[in-house]
Parts: C-alpha cells; sequence; structure tokens
C-alpha cells in the first residue's frame, strides 16, 4: 500500500494528524461537554503521596483543564493562559492576556478625554451627595422629631444622586476602557478572573478571561487576537466558558456575543442576561445552535433565538446528550431535540418536570449514562433519575464534610466521580442502587475532573496534578 492510499485512509477515518483530531467536536468545558471518558480506565485511589504522576505549582484557577496531543492547557490569575506538557507536567509556554495592551483607536481617544473631563466634574457631585446623604441619614437616626422633613430631602436627594450615576454610565467610551476593578461584576475571589475554561479547535486555543478581554493563541502560544468584549456584568464573577462553533467564537460577559476566530471582531449581539453556566452546542437538523442554560435556543449563524423559556440551570450547564437536553436546578426538566429545521416554539417535556433534593446553588452540571441521569447541588445529596420515564430511582447524602460541591460530575472507566471544593472525591458504581467503591483526599479544587487513558488530571487552586498508577 503506498503512502498516498494509508494517508488518505487516515484522514478518511479521522485518525490524528499532528494535535488535531480529526472529526471530534472542538474540545473545551467538560472536553465534549458531556463530562463522560468512557474509554479512560484511570487510578481508584490516590492521594497527594500516592499514585501521583506529576504535580505542578500554578496560580488559582476553576477552569477545566483542556487536552490536545501531547499538550494540556489551563489558565492562571490574573489572565494567563498555560500549556503544559501533558507528559511530565513541564509548562511549555504561557500566556498573558493584559488590559494595558488594548489600545483605543485616535477618534476614541478624543472621545474618552472629552467624557474623562464631563465625568470628573459629576465624579465631585456624586461625591457631594453621598455625603448629603449620609449627613441626613444620620439625622433620622439621631432626631426622630425632623423624620418625615428629612425623609422627604433624602428621597429628592437619592433622585438626584441617581440621575448622576445614569450621566457618568452614559459616557460609553470612556467607561468601555476603564479597566474593571476587582469590585466589578467579572470579579469574585472564589473564581478570580480565570474561572473559564479555554477552547480548542485543534489549531488554535481561545481563552477569555473575567475582565472581559478574549484572546486567541496558536498552539507554539503566539497570539493571533487579542479583543476588549465588554465589561462582565454577572453578580460574583464571570464563570461562563466560551463555546466555539466553526468559524464563530461565542461568549457572554454582559450580551452575547459571537466573536469571528480570524480577528476577534464582533459578528452578532443578543441582549440576553447572563450567568455563570456555559451554553451547549448541538445541531437541529443541518442547523447549528447553542442551548443557553437560561433555556433559550439561538441559531449560530445570526443569533436568532429559536426558542426560550425550556428550563433553567442556573450556575450549571444543560446537558445535551443521546438526542435529548436535560436542565437541572432543583427540578429536571428533559426533552427530545427536535431532527428537522421545523422548530416548535414551545418544546414539550420528555415528562412533567421532577423536583428533586438539594441546597444551596446547582453549581455541578449533570452526567447522563446508560439511561440514568446523575445531579447535585452545592450540598452533597446525589439524585438519580430515570432518563426515560422522570422517575426518581434513589438519592443519597454522599456526607462530603465541610465544602461546596463546585466540580461537575464525571464519569470515567465506568465509574462515578463526585467532588467537593475540600478535596474530597468519591468514587460510585453507576447503576440503580448506591455503591461506594472509594473516597480520596487531595488539595481544594472546584474545576472539574478530566481523564484520558489512565491518567486523570485535577486543576486544584495551588496547582496542576497527573494521577495515575
Amino acid at each position: 500500500m503506498t503512502r498516498l492510499v494509508i494517508l488518505l485512509l487516515l484522514l478518511v477515518l479521522g485518525f490524528f494528524v499532528g494535535d488535531t483530531v480529526r472529526g471530534e467536536p472542538p474540545l473545551g468545558f467538560r472536553t465534549d461537554g458531556t463530562g463522560r471518558y468512557s474509554a479512560a480506565t484511570p487510578p481508584l485511589e490516590w492521594a497527594k503521596d500516592k499514585n501521583v504522576v506529576w504535580h505542578i505549582e500554578l496560580k488559582q484557577s476553576n477552569a477545566i483543564p483542556v487536552i490536545l496531543g501531547k499538550r494540556l492547557f489551563t489558565c492562571a490569575e490574573p489572565c494567563v493562559l498555560i500549556c503544559v506538557n501533558k507528559e511530565d507536567g513541564k509548562i511549555l509556554w504561557q500566556q498573558e492576556s493584559n488590559w494595558k495592551e488594548i489600545v483605543p483607536t485616535e477618534k476614541e481617544k478624543d472621545k474618552i478625554e472629552e467624557e474623562r473631563k464631563q465625568d470628573d466634574e459629576l465624579k465631585k457631585e456624586q461625591s457631594n451627595l453621598e455625603k448629603e446623604g449620609s449627613t441626613l441619614r444620620k439625622a433620622i437616626r439621631e432626631n426622630p422629631a425632623t423624620k418625615a422633613e428629612s425623609e422627604a430631602k433624602l428621597a429628592t436627594l437619592e433622585a438626584q444622586l441617581e440621575k448622576t450615576r445614569a450621566r457618568r454610565k452614559a459616557f460609553t467610551t470612556l467607561n468601555r476602557y476603564r479597566e474593571p476593578g476587582k469590585d466589578a461584576g467579572g470579579y469574585h475571589p472564589t473564581g478570580g478572573y480565570s474561572a473559564a475554561t479555554p477552547v480548542t479547535d485543534g489549531k488554535h486555543v481561545y481563552v477569555i478571561f473575567g475582565n472581559g478581554l478574549a484572546a486567541c493563541y496558536d498552539l507554539e502560544g503566539k497570539r493571533q487576537w487579542l479583543k476588549l468584549v465588554e465589561h462582565p456584568t454577572v453578580a460574583y464573577g464571570h464563570g461562563a466558558s466560551p463555546v466555539l462553533v466553526g468559524d464563530k467564537l461565542l461568549v457572554h460577559f454582559s450580551d452575547l456575543v459571537a466573536l469571528n476566530t480570524k480577528d476577534g471582531s464582533e459578528e452578532w449581539r443578543v441582549k440576553l442576561p447572563p450567568n455563570h453556566g456555559t451554553a451547549m452546542h448541538t445541531r437541529l437538523g443541518a442547523v447549528d445552535v447553542i442551548i443557553h442554560p437560561q433555556g433559550q435556543v439561538i441559531r449560530v449563524s445570526d443569533g436568532t433565538v429559536l426558542a426560550k423559556n425550556l428550563g433553567s440551570t442556573g450556575p450549571n450547564s444543560p446537558l445535551v446528550q443521546d438526542g435529548k437536553v436535560f436542565f437541572v436546578n432543583g427540578q429536571v426538566r428533559g426533552y427530545a431535540l427536535p431532527t428537522s429545521e421545523k422548530f416548535p416554539e414551545k418544546w414539550e417535556t420528555l415528562w412533567k418536570p421532577r423536583t428533586i433534593k438539594g441546597q444551596g446553588y446547582w453549581f455541578p452540571s449533570p452526567v447522563l449514562h446508560d439511561g440514568l441521569l446523575y445531579a447535585i447541588s452545592s450540598r452533597p445529596i446525589l439524585s438519580v433519575v430515570d432518563a426515560k420515564t422522570g422517575e426518581l430511582v434513589y438519592e443519597q447524602d454522599l456526607e462530603l464534610g465541610v465544602g461546596d460541591c463546585y466540580p461537575s460530575i464525571s464519569l470515567a472507566g465506568g465509574r462515578l466521580y463526585v467532588s467537593s471544593d475540600n478535596g474530597t472525591t468519591v468514587v460510585l458504581k453507576p447503576g440503580r442502587e448506591f455503591e461506594e467503591l472509594a473516597r480520596n483526599k487531595l488539595e481544594t479544587f472546584r474545576s472539574s475532573l478530566v481523564f484520558e487513558g489512565k491518567r486523570m488530571y485535577v486543576r486544584t487552586t495551588k496547582g496542576l496534578w497527573s494521577i495515575g498508577e
């Protein structure tokens, strides 16, 4: 057989060519979005001094590791993308996306200077109004006899203050190029600026950070472009990861925005309140869509909203698998995906929404395996639901101790992995009856586990671990 024939055969079969996986979807959040690693055979037990292949120290990040060939991509504070040799843990390169590199045009610079002068005056006005308001509140507390008069003055003052704040917000060019501080929507100490997971198409790596920046790098670490999208507005810091579909990178800081992967230019924008969950890509017939954590179905080509109000996942993500989509957030809702381009405006659920136990926030995304859906909230009560009927199979308190379940549930080598941010991971046997196989302890982590072959990779708040026998 000639070399040409062999090469053509490899291409047809979808084998590896360099670091690119032919025929595979982009690799990013939970690898392919499902959290399933059926071919992996990782160890059952591990600890800081047991079954550790290598370990490196890194600054904090909750981003999920992304594996591409011999490379592993992760993030670190404040806005750093890191490429690691998967085999030995050596850092191949690291690049920071720095706000100082964002340069306005000459026209924008003139506008910024004009708005800055006006803003300085309004800032003084706002400060004086706030001081006056503080004085009035003190008078209300100390002089009950003048309460009515002081409250009337305070109401007038608050209205003036609101107008002043609104005028300052209207300086769109100045505010756009003002670096957001740590009191802004894109930052929270639990997640920092680097909570979003990178995504790769096998040739480039795309990354976003909680200060509103997006960047593209080639596999050798050379940056192709850096883009200021907009200031994040979601409370408690930005967490949603970018979604890569064809030549579009979908990011959601304030509005849902599609960026052109070639240069980072904006393709379209949809007014949609942000949250912490990551949207999932799928195809309805021949049409690429994303299913948003708030229940919208959005066409990737132009941003058209095809359906809405399907459900909500809160801070986790919809699960798209086996021709179905599931939303978990105190309730479980399931829908069959349309198989044609005749999209219904209202989708019928597979079964009546199922209420499940769980307290706190629903940070972890669920896993579907052998017809059973496994879900958990930040408080460790595991709920197992029959994906065909919606019936509750069982619920079990995993007793993970002090901490919250942030990592999504993973499936690897026929086992379920459920983790708490206190470093504890419970390994379970999937099925209709609860069976614990092992309980392991590492250091604090909020990133989801990633598996390949006999290895497991854990991005902790202090570093990166490769676990394997």
